[in-house]
């Protein structure tokens, strides 16, 4: 089998790797240019759609300078074909561990630049996320130090002891306030303190990590960093996503890498590709506890099977590939521009 086309419809933003035996492997959420397209094309028609790690490679030759959106819609698309071409789910094709998925309820206003926001709201969704049978709740928010901390104690009375909760640090805290920040999430016994660091600071991750006892995680972007990372010790866990890193390739590496230290790949939201490629990916990895998913979270109006959390867990479909169900007419109607090569 082999790889004879690329095409790429536009605004709907659906990526279809085509073969000269019907089968197709698709991503959505994907953007890019034609010479982007032909570029990509140059490297992958007539050649072997399982043959994953030898175009990642190439696809990460400098000289060809694609962006890393692009060669992760290419990478989801490949995975979605060489499963297909297997004829089992991703998250068996990658190796299999669950087929359904805990989630951690994000926070509507965490990671954004939201100020209107109060600890209240926080409070109350904290406690609906435990009361669906969410595996975790996550939050953040921009505010003083103290009444931070005061947050934190709060939301830990209202779930109980027991419930997982993750502080999403936004990368802002400089050392001494994240070390403060971090004591008093070990009192409150937090899951995890996400990002107290901004991403590269191995210096000043090492001193939050080794000063609290709650685990600290920081952003990766390639296998590369999440190597650095765990060797300087400069966060506990990693977290990282299919679109940022470059590729579904990317993340199993990052993610391997973190399990060799015994530490959690953590992905960042829903993810490209409409939360299948995430959804796949935790159904695969061990050390990947949750997936994120918030309240507001809307799939393509073409795919047919969006992810739905129920009961704080999602289940994998048992569908070749992805398991994506993509509505092609409804593609067409809604494509502007096809963008083939």
């Amino acid at each position: 089998m082999k790889i004879t086309g690329i095409q790429l419809h536009q605004p709907a933003g659906l990526l279809r790797l085509l073969t000269n035996a019907g089968l197709e492997g698709h991503c959505t959420g994907v953007a890019a240019l034609g010479h982007d397209v032909d570029r990509v094309a140059s490297i992958l028609v007539d050649t072997n759609p399982v043959d994953r790690e030898r175009t990642w490679w190439a696809m990460k030759d400098p000289g060809e300078g694609l962006s890393a959106s692009l060669r992760a819609g290419i990478d989801v698309a490949l995975w979605d074909l060489s499963a297909k071409i297997a004829g089992r789910p991703l998250f068996r094709h990658l190796g299999g561990f669950r087929a359904r998925v805990p989630v951690c309820r994000a926070g509507t206003a965490s990671g954004t630049d939201r100020t209107d926001r109060a600890p209240s709201e926080i409070v109350r969704e904290a406690k609906d996320a435990r009361q669906a049978g969410f595996g975790a709740y996550r939050f953040g928010m921009r505010t003083d130090e103290t009444s931070l901390i005061q947050l934190i104690h709060e939301v830990r009375a209202a779930v109980g002891p027991e419930f997982p909760l993750v502080l999403d640090g936004q990368a802002r805290c400089v050392i001494d306030e994240a070390i403060r920040i971090g004591r008093a999430l070990d009192e409150a016994d937090y899951f995890y303190f996400d990002r107290p660091r901004p991403p590269g600071d191995h210096s000043g991750g090492k001193q939050v990590a080794g000063e609290i006892d709650t685990p600290t995680s920081t952003e990766v972007s390639s296998p590369i960093a999440a190597s650095q990372v765990m060797s300087a010790g400069s966060a506990d866990h990693i977290r990282t996503d299919v679109l940022s890193c470059g590729g579904l390739t990317d993340v199993l590496k990052s993610a391997r890498c973190a399990e060799a230290f015994g530490a959690y790949c953590h992905l960042r939201g829903f993810g490209i590709c409409d939360g299948f490629a995430h959804l796949h990916l935790a159904g695969a990895l061990r050390n990947t506890p949750f997936i994120e998913m918030t309240e507001l979270e809307t799939a393509s109006p073409f795919v047919r099977n969006p992810p739905r959390a129920d009961g704080g867990f999602v289940q994998l479909p048992d569908l070749p590939g992805l398991g994506m169900e993509v509505d092609l007419d409804a593609v067409m109607d809604s494509t502007s521009e096809l963008i083939e090569a």
